[in-house]
Order: C-alpha cells, then sequence, then structure tokens
C-alpha cells in the first residue's frame, strides 16, 4: 500500500467538499493510504495571478511547510493548482527573498526546498494511471457501458503541466467514454482572478465555450461535463445555469467514484446552482 499525502485546493474545500472525499475513496480503492496534512492551505495562485507576489510567497512558503514533512507523492486535486507549486514555486520563492533584501543563500535554500516538494506532485490522474493498486472494492456497473460525458481539459493542465491525455485514459479505463469540444484548446475564461477583473471578457469565453460543449453533447449525447479542474468546472457550470441550460457536472473524482461503487453514471446528476 502506498502512501501519498492528498493537497485538496480551497476551491474543492469551500466549493465542492464531496470531490474531496471521492477522490479519498478513489484513491484508497487502488491501493492509496491517503495522509491529509491538517495545516494545507490555498497554494497561493489567487494571489499570484492577481500580481501580489510577496503574497502568494508566503502562502507557498506556508504550503510547503505543510506538506515537506512527509516523502510521500502529492496528490493535488487540481491541475492549475499543482503546476503552480511545480512550476511557479522555485522561482516565485527564490525572487521574493531577493526582493525582500533576503540572503541569496537562504533564496537558494527555499528555492531548493520548493523543488523538492515539486518533484512529489502529482494531479489526480498523473497518480491514478501509474497506481500500482486496481479499484479493489469497485463493482461492476449493473448498465454495460457508461453513457458519454464531456471533457474539458484547463489551460494548466494543457500548457503547463502537459497532461493532456492521463484522465482521458482514466476514465476510458473505468468504462467511461469521453469526447473534447470543438474548441478544446480554447479557455474557458475562468483564469482565477481574471474572471473578477475581466468579467466581460471572462463571460464571453465561457459563453463560447458553453456553445461548443453544447453542440458537442448533443452530437454524441453525452449527459454531463468533468474536468480534472473544479475552478473551470463552477466557472461553466455557472454561466450554465444564467443561461437557462443547467447541465451536470462533475470532478473526475466524483465520476471515478460513482463508477467504482457500481453506480450509473447518468442515473441521479446534480444540477448544482438551482434555488
Amino acid at each position: 500500500m502506498e502512501a501519498v499525502s492528498l493537497f485538496v485546493t480551497c476551491l474543492v474545500d469551500m466549493f465542492r467538499p464531496e470531490a474531496g472525499r471521492a477522490a479519498l475513496r478513489v484513491i484508497e480503492r487502488r491501493g492509496g493510504q491517503v495522509n491529509f496534512p491538517v495545516d494545507q492551505t490555498c497554494c497561493g495562485q489567487f494571489s499570484y495571478n492577481a500580481g501580489y507576489q510577496h503574497e502568494a510567497a508566503l502562502l507557498a512558503r506556508h504550503w510547503i511547510e505543510a506538506f515537506e514533512a512527509t516523502r510521500d507523492p502529492i496528490v493535488a486535486l487540481s491541475g492549475s493548482c499543482a503546476a503552480m507549486v511545480v512550476h511557479i514555486y522555485p522561482e516565485l520563492l527564490k525572487e521574493d527573498i531577493e526582493a525582500q533584501g533576503g540572503d541569496e543563500r537562504d533564496a537558494a535554500r527555499w528555492q531548493a526546498r520548493a523543488l523538492a516538494v515539486g518533484q512529489r506532485v502529482r494531479e489526480l490522474s498523473q497518480w491514478l494511471l501509474h497506481a500500482d493498486g486496481s479499484p479493489s472494492s469497485a463493482q461492476s456497473p449493473p448498465n454495460g457501458d457508461a453513457p458519454s460525458l464531456i471533457y474539458h481539459l484547463g489551460c494548466h493542465m494543457r500548457r503547463v503541466l502537459r497532461a493532456t491525455t492521463e484522465a482521458p485514459s482514466i476514465l476510458a479505463q473505468s468504462g467511461v467514454p469521453v469526447h473534447e469540444p470543438a474548441d478544446d484548446d480554447q479557455c474557458c475564461g475562468f483564469g482565477g482572478t481574471y474572471s473578477m477583473t475581466e468579467p466581460m471578457v471572462s463571460t464571453a469565453l465561457a459563453d463560447a465555450k458553453w456553445q461548443c460543449i453544447q453542440e458537442k453533447a448533443k452530437e454524441v449525447s453525452a449527459v454531463g461535463l468533468t474536468s480534472a479542474d473544479l475552478g473551470c468546472l463552477l466557472h461553466l457550470e455557472g454561466r450554465a445555469v444564467r443561461q437557462g441550460t443547467p447541465f451536470p457536472c462533475l470532478h473526475l473524482a466524483e465520476v471515478l467514484d460513482r463508477r467504482d461503487q457500481g453506480r450509473p453514471i447518468g442515473e441521479n446528476l446534480p444540477l448544482r446552482g438551482l434555488s
């Protein structure tokens, strides 16, 4: 049994805790022994995207201290947060200490700590693709093949982590066919703080993305939308509700958890955000 440390992310914690619980069950069924560093907080990506690099560095140092006590793989429930830790932390911490007039050796030490922790970070689908165990408690789905889903690949997953095939591969292994919309390489408009600072552009991008999702869903009779990035899902789900076209949106972990339990993917899917 492999020990792993679960990096839940603040969006999952605050807006979709059921995705965190689903991820816990999915990992455990595949032989993972899950540790949860209780001191973990936001990775700092929100502050970093808003231009507050020093504040982001403070959060980054806290995050590293919370996770470096173990030597386990760190499984992240967000591609963008994983990308922040792996690709942004080392230079962010080095540059922040130098900007604050700190010692070069201290800057180098923090950069090395960030690199060491970052080497252990895996987005959920990346870890699952190489997990040794199979879902030991999974049940056979009662209705044969699952209906298809639309899959949204977030920008950080595509362009920074370059994890373009892992999630679809994991879903295919679980018997869940997924299809990407025609504009699969286009941003959904979330972008963290971007959706707040540039609401008109962000909304236009989301609406264009949602139109392509609807067209693809109709073409392939898909019953829902899934992604490994909850921020993108929340953004698109919100636009769907406001347009009067609600559509089930499930985090990757929620889809896999349903499949493991033998629950029909298309049955009783939640329509969130409706009053």
